[in-house]
């Protein structure tokens, strides 16, 4: 993890996309952010528009299309102060806004902002078409899948980050995750550590009772030493709790059920876990989450 921590926090001037500064003030841990960017990657108005202005007999004074251009950069500026504002209320004193026209196209050119050295980069889930006429979401679902350098937060309306779920399954990607998670929290907040179980019987896969208690064995061991690393970062021993499923159906299912039940704000998981195949940059268990968890903010490392 980078000594500076940095995060990059995606804007597109509506609504909820300002869920995404919500949560980041949320987060207690994150005013002690280096710096947390606000980025926001806009389309410029097209040569031609402005060119009408100078065309005889154009239909506009003179004045109309530069009138309406500077509004519209008064609204895109306002609106990164608001967020700006929301933040630094939160006790995050080092706020940089970026106000960019796009180059390559709205993914791209966000990829090529978060290869900066950023801890993570903060998104919301859907109203990051940026453009209208974009898909709902569809910027939001290439950062997904091409964003496998960096941690992303895929922050959800109304949820604050008080208490997070970690999956741990062992996968590098989840160690990963668990570290990521360590290096972000710190006093005050509640961390649930969950491990999750596939055997169901008349299966090839299926794991005998030697099998499951040396798995839960080598899990309770992880379990240990992650609750060490985060009483360390300043939580109460009492605020790191642990559980094990076995005999889930689905992983995903099991993690969703448990964040539903004991009340979690955030699910924190890796990429991909051990079962998932390396050619894609997202598994299915995490893919899974962001489908179906979206009353939660998930971070995906």
């Amino acid at each position: 993890m980078n000594t500076q921590k940095k995060l990059l926090v995606l804007l597109d001037g509506s609504e909820r996309a300002l869920d995404s500064v919500h949560y980041v003030a949320s987060v207690r841990s994150f005013s002690s952010m280096t710096v947390v960017v606000l980025l926001n990657v806009s389309a410029q108005v097209p040569q031609s528009y402005l060119d009408l202005e100078r065309k005889p007999g154009s239909p506009d004074d003179g004045t109309g299309i530069s009138s309406w251009v500077a509004h519209q950069e008064k609204k895109r500026i306002d609106y990164m102060r608001r967020a700006e504002q929301i933040l630094k209320d939160s006790g995050i004193s080092a706020v940089e806004i970026r106000v960019r026209k796009i180059v390559r196209g709205v993914a791209r050119d966000i990829l090529v902002e978060a290869k900066e050295q950023y801890s993570a980069v903060v998104l919301t889930r859907r109203g990051m078409g940026l453009l209208a006429g974009l898909p709902v979401g569809s910027v939001a679902n290439k950062l997904l899948q091409k964003m496998s350098f960096s941690p992303i937060i895929l922050a959800a309306p109304n949820v604050r980050s008080d208490r997070l779920l970690i999956a741990v399954d062992g996968s590098a990607d989840s160690l990963r995750a668990v570290s990521f998670a360590v290096d972000m929290l710190g006093e005050g907040q509640h961390v649930g550590l969950i491990h999750v179980m596939r055997n169901m019987p008349g299966l090839d896969f299926m794991m005998t009772d030697a099998d499951v208690e040396k798995a839960k064995a080598m899990i309770e061991d992880q379990f240990v030493k992650i609750r060490e690393q985060l009483v360390q970062k300043g939580l109460r021993p009492e605020d790191v709790t642990s559980k094990i499923v076995e005999g889930s159906i689905s992983r995903a299912g099991s993690i969703l059920d448990e964040a539903i039940a004991a009340q979690y704000d955030t699910i924190v998981l890796g990429r991909k876990g051990l079962s998932e195949i390396s050619d894609f940059s997202m598994g299915r268990v995490s893919t899974k989450i962001v489908q179906l968890a979206e009353t939660f903010a998930v971070w995906l490392v």
